[in-house]
């Protein structure tokens, strides 16, 4: 129980609860990741159903022992509006924090992160450096981060001009000779896994590989289940497949 202090929060994801109430899982300040009973919020004169948004900055108070608390009171502290490519952004960012994260246990980083990457969206930032660092980041503050510059096999750095798989279990293994069709998904150049260990996006070229390596070694951290915030990233680009001057120009989570 928190009494009467207010913490800082932002809501990562919501689901319908009874007729009425909500779950609503909240990244908190000092907290982790915290889902409480919003009770009554469906209801047409709630006054926080509009607070109640995604990307808000806001405060709240709750109470309860277990592990689902009961929101007492709610404030916005800092608005946050995304549209376009940057919302969807917003929400796998949010998605890869509630699969990331278990209740209750707070990750020291993740909520400066998580504020400072908002502010990004917000900002005109080339979304695919914004996203692959959030990315490394992440991993790192959960103790999951790949060796991005060291050879696993011999403990040396990588050489220039290789190629290296990479096996989330061990790291990097120098590929010697022919790469096959099955492996190239695996596989990437002792360049550009050197740029992403630096966080040099100036190569564009890069881009996909840069994804295709996040996207591997994420997966320890949150399993295979499918993103849902790539599927409505993909139904969006689909909707759009009538104006190309809409279209993203990268799938870019």
């Amino acid at each position: 129980m928190t009494g009467n202090d207010f913490h800082k929060a932002w809501l990562l994801h919501r689901r319908s609860y009874k007729e009425r109430s909500v779950i609503a899982e909240f990244l908190v300040e000092d907290h982790g990741r915290v889902a409480m009973v919003v009770r009554g919020v469906r209801q047409s004169k709630s006054r926080l159903a509009s607070l109640l948004q995604p990307f808000h900055q806001v405060l709240v108070r709750w109470k309860g022992r277990g592990e689902l608390k009961t929101l007492v009171d709610l404030e916005l502290d800092r608005f946050s509006f995304l549209t376009g490519e940057r919302l969807y952004c917003g929400f796998y960012t949010n998605e890869l924090l509630m699969r990331s994260m278990l209740p209750g246990q707070p990750v020291d980083g993740v909520t400066d992160l998580y504020r400072e990457t908002l502010a990004h969206l917000n900002q005109s930032v080339s979304l695919e450096p914004l996203l692959r660092s959030f990315e490394l980041d992440l991993l790192e503050l959960c103790g999951y981060a790949p060796s991005l510059d060291w050879d696993a096999l011999c403990g040396a750095p990588l050489k220039e001009g290789m190629v290296y798989r990479f096996e989330p279990e061990h790291g990097l293994v120098p590929v010697n000779g022919h790469v096959g069709h099955h492996e190239k998904p695996f596989c990437y150049t002792a360049e550009l896994l050197k740029a992403l260990s630096v966080r040099d996006f100036t190569n564009s070229d890069f881009y996909p590989g840069f994804k295709r390596f996040t996207r591997q070694a994420m997966k320890p951290l949150i399993g295979e289940r499918p993103m849902q915030s790539r599927m409505l990233f993909a139904g969006r680009t689909r909707a759009l497949s009538g104006k190309p001057d809409l279209l993203p120009k990268t799938d870019i989570v």
